[in-house]
């Protein structure tokens, strides 16, 4: 099965449809600013998620991905094994990897962290053949996030590559909106603008005049850039007072230099996504 498909993108566009509602998922550990409630020093998670989704951003071909998850907190500082596994509800900026708080109020919400980027793996698709691995790396990333009245958000991250192994830096414009549909469940739709730099883009969507002759794709330089455009819908239900379930989906559109690419078979992907959680 291909499981490695540059697993950032291998589930990327299902993950965003349940960021905001896993981290709510396995969260309740500490509540929010205001809530009257005395917050918890620490808190941990485990679960799974199985995704389906493109086996790499353009591909025309649909992976599966079934992965386990933690993730476990203390104060500000909180380490999770990818951004559906936040152990509070923090809706747009909920991030895998290890990640401190900078800001946190009703309204405000701030973090700096670091997270592993896998990369891609030439093996995991066929129509990477050729092209070779882009090398995995550590990223550092900056987000800022704003909670509205009525449930509305929104927020920005930036991210770079922090061992200089060309990787570039990519970032993301989002704005969505939760609801409570029940006393057990709750729902939250966004959309997002996603963008890179030249280095990123050429990572992804370039194609060299060693990886052309290789591949048979055509030679292809991309500058820095829109990467995508995405929605997604997804919701969670509490079962008991440990267990809750997770499930979501999105669309999204390639845009910009990485729609342009001769790597990419369809501009237009999907992903579904379904896990549970067990709170700790």
């Amino acid at each position: 099965m291909r499981r490695r498909a540059g697993r950032a993108w291998q589930v990327g566009a299902a993950l965003l449809a349940c960021r905001g509602a896993f981290a709510q998922a396995s969260g309740a550990a500490e509540p929010e600013a205001g809530s009257g409630e005395p917050p918890r020093r620490w808190a941990a998670a485990v679960g799974g998620v199985a995704s389906v989704g493109p086996e790499f951003a353009g591909a025309s071909r649909i992976g599966v991905n079934l992965q386990p998850g933690f993730a476990v907190r203390w104060g500000r500082v909180s380490l999770a094994s990818r951004s559906a596994f936040a152990v509070r509800s923090e809706g747009v900026s909920a991030q895998g990897g290890l990640r401190v708080e900078l800001v946190r109020s009703a309204r405000w919400r701030s973090s700096l962290g670091l997270r592993w980027d896998s990369g891609r793996d030439e093996g995991a698709s066929d129509d990477l053949r050729g092209l070779g691995d882009v090398r995995g790396t550590l990223r550092l990333r900056l987000s800022l996030g704003y909670r509205f009245d009525d449930g509305w958000r929104a927020g920005t991250a930036l991210t770079t590559d922090a061992l200089g192994r060309g990787g570039g830096w990519q970032g993301e414009l989002s704005a969505g909106r939760d609801w409570r549909l029940t006393p057990a469940t709750t729902a939250g739709s966004g959309v997002s603008l996603g963008f890179g730099g030249s280095r990123w883009q050429q990572n992804y969507f370039g194609i060299t005049s060693e990886q052309s002759a290789r591949s048979g794709y055509a030679v292809y330089t991309p500058g820095g850039g829109l990467r995508d455009v995405a929605w997604s819908l997804g919701g969670r239900t509490e079962l008991g007072d440990r267990w809750s379930v997770f499930y979501g989906g999105s669309v999204s559109r390639l845009l910009g230099p990485s729609a342009a690419s001769p790597l990419v078979r369809e501009r237009n992907g999907w992903g579904l996504n379904l896990g549970v959680v067990r709170r700790l």
